[in-house]
């Protein structure tokens, strides 16, 4: 047997390496083993390279196409980016659980059958949750065991509904179409539901992001949701309820982001618009809007790779990144602020950036009568994020404050990872041709032309003098340091509560029900113990005279007869 090396196994086993290594070698180890399967996923063919079977089941350890190639790409490029950005700090468990969690998406990939994905999957939820807890921050590890608790769920559907799949005969369990409608298929879909973070299961992205390092923010942002958008490509495609929960998700996480203060949060919830879109575009089945899915997925992990790796700067520095409390970093990071702005361009959807061409390709797929109104989402949500992240940091960055503070940059290293997604965005915005090369359907789409590129810096132009001149009226929130209720409130409250005391009930249930057993087994035993007493010993007691007598009386009695 020949075992085919799937390019994500090279960063789980340096992940086991990593954790020997010192601190000088440690980021050119995970940059090596980026490089590695890079090299690895562009000298395989397309087609499964090896197929063993296990228990009768087949086991497909490589099967490169170009739906996942696209993928692939986009994940190694973020994985190079946070091993040059992690060089700046010490910590080798993090780095252990970062290069675990690119290992496990990767594999995810590049996996041809169900068993092996949910595998995958499976440590990828370890290896964040691990990226959770070896955080500094506060609230870190209660983070990362709300995450366990979501990833076991996802697991636990992902198991049930595979073993309802594979029961119709051992090759179901390749990946492939699955039908919704079949148990299988419906436990399956669920548990993709938590991956993407679709409503009602949309919290732990930020809760995890907003509780994680500035490098491991980074690393969730892009290794997390993104295999439940490839996962739904798979397996889900031209499912109409993906319509519903796209559009739901990009409404929920533009109301947060445009609301929440602290910008990693508002990020996060930005990922989860654009998980949205992707998710949408995934349900309506063209192949334009597959195309234009596969695309934007590429260009959300590198726009919001480069935002949260340059809001992990300004974190380390200045100890938060709330909106209230950015006043003067403007002047006192002029580096890291000036990227900020291009990122934040860049996750806007600016003409020029990676975003936007595959924002007008969306905007193409969803032009049907019937989806006007998720065409409408889609166009304003580069608004929403222009505003939200751009606009509002700007103003509050470059706002001048008497304090006088020394200027203090990011450390060098976490600048140029970040700059280097930065500039991966522009590059691959001004020749789109590139990514739409790599994507599985061939669609001749220009998105750099006049009827395009002008609606969109009018709305983004239109969008910021809107919010510039509702600021100037006092008519906008001011930004202050707020704690926005959303559905994990429910969670951890009201249910966490009623879990608890539910608990608490079924214990106490339990206890009197083993009181009572344990009592009448005891009047059980001791009734049992003295009816066999009685029949060991009939002549014991005060009826013995009696006992006797009768006996006496009946042997006569027989006498007699017998006589």
């Amino acid at each position: 047997m020949i075992l085919t090396l799937n390019p994500g196994f090279v960063p789980i086993i340096a992940a086991l390496l990593i954790l020997a290594t010192p601190r000088t070698l440690r980021s050119l180890v995970i940059v090596a083993a980026a490089l590695i399967s890079f090299w690895l996923l562009l000298d395989y063919e397309f087609g499964a390279a090896a197929t063993m079977a296990q228990m009768g089941l087949p086991v497909v350890l490589l099967n490169l196409d170009e739906l996942n190639r696209i993928f692939g790409i986009a994940l190694l490029i973020a994985l190079i980016a946070i091993g040059i950005y992690s060089g700046a700090r010490r910590n080798r468990y993090e780095d252990a659980a970062i290069l675990l969690l690119a290992g496990s998406a990767v594999s995810a990939l590049f996996v041809g059958d169900l068993i092996s994905f949910v595998a995958t999957l499976t440590l990828g939820g370890l290896a964040g949750s691990w990226v959770v807890f070896a955080s500094p921050l506060e609230g870190a590890g209660r983070s990362g065991a709300r995450l366990l608790i979501w990833s076991g769920l996802e697991g636990l559907l992902f198991l049930v509904g595979v073993a309802f799949h594979i029961s119709v005969g051992s090759q179901a369990a390749v990946v492939a179409r699955l039908d919704i409608t079949s148990i299988g298929g419906a436990f399956i879909f669920a548990a993709l539901m938590i991956r993407v973070g679709a409503p009602l299961a949309h919290v732990w992205l930020k809760d995890v992001v907003s509780h994680a390092s500035s490098t491991g923010a980074g690393a969730l942002s892009v290794f997390t949701t993104m295999i439940g958008v490839y996962a739904l490509a798979r397996m889900f495609p031209s499912e109409p309820m993906l319509i519903w929960v796209g559009g739901a998700m990009m409404l929920i996480g533009a109301f947060y982001a445009a609301a929440e203060d602290d910008l990693r949060r508002a990020a996060a919830y930005g990922v989860t618009m654009q998980t949205g879109l992707c998710t949408a575009l995934i349900g309506i089945g063209t192949p334009l809007a597959l195309a234009a899915a596969e695309g934007h997925a590429f260009a959300t992990i590198l726009s919001f790779l480069a935002f949260q790796l340059l809001l992990g700067g300004v974190l380390e520095r200045r100890g938060n990144v709330n909106v209230s409390q950015l006043a003067g970093r403007g002047r006192t990071m002029p580096i890291t602020a000036f990227l900020l702005v291009l990122a934040g361009l860049a996750v806007s959807a600016a003409p020029g950036m990676v975003m936007f061409a595959s924002q007008a390709a969306s905007l193409d797929a969803a032009a049907q009568w019937d989806l006007r109104w998720l065409w409408t989402i889609i166009w304003a949500a580069p608004a929403v994020l222009f505003v939200s992240l751009l606009v509002r940091a700007s103003l509050a960055a470059f706002t001048p404050t008497s304090e006088v503070k020394p200027i203090l940059e990011a450390p060098f290293s976490k600048l140029l990872g970040a700059g280097l997604a930065l500039f991966l965005c522009l590059a691959v915005g001004l020749a789109p041709r590139w990514l739409f090369d790599l994507m599985p359907a061939e669609i001749s789409f220009q998105p750099f032309v006049l009827d395009r590129v002008t609606p969109q810096l009018q709305l983004l132009g239109g969008a910021g003098v809107v919010f510039l001149l509702l600021r100037l009226a006092r008519a906008a929130p001011r930004d202050e340091r707020v704690r926005l209720l959303d559905i994990d409130a429910l969670y951890r409250g009201p249910l966490a509560e009623a879990g608890q005391w539910a608990g608490v009930l079924a214990l106490r249930v339990y206890g009197a029900w083993q009181d009572w057993t344990r009592r009448a087994s005891h009047a059980a035993g001791r009734s049992l113990e003295a009816l066999a007493n009685a029949c060991d010993r009939p002549y014991a007691g005060s009826s013995a005279a009696v006992t006797f007598a009768c006996i006496g009386a009946v042997v006569l009695a027989m006498l007699f007869v017998r006589s």
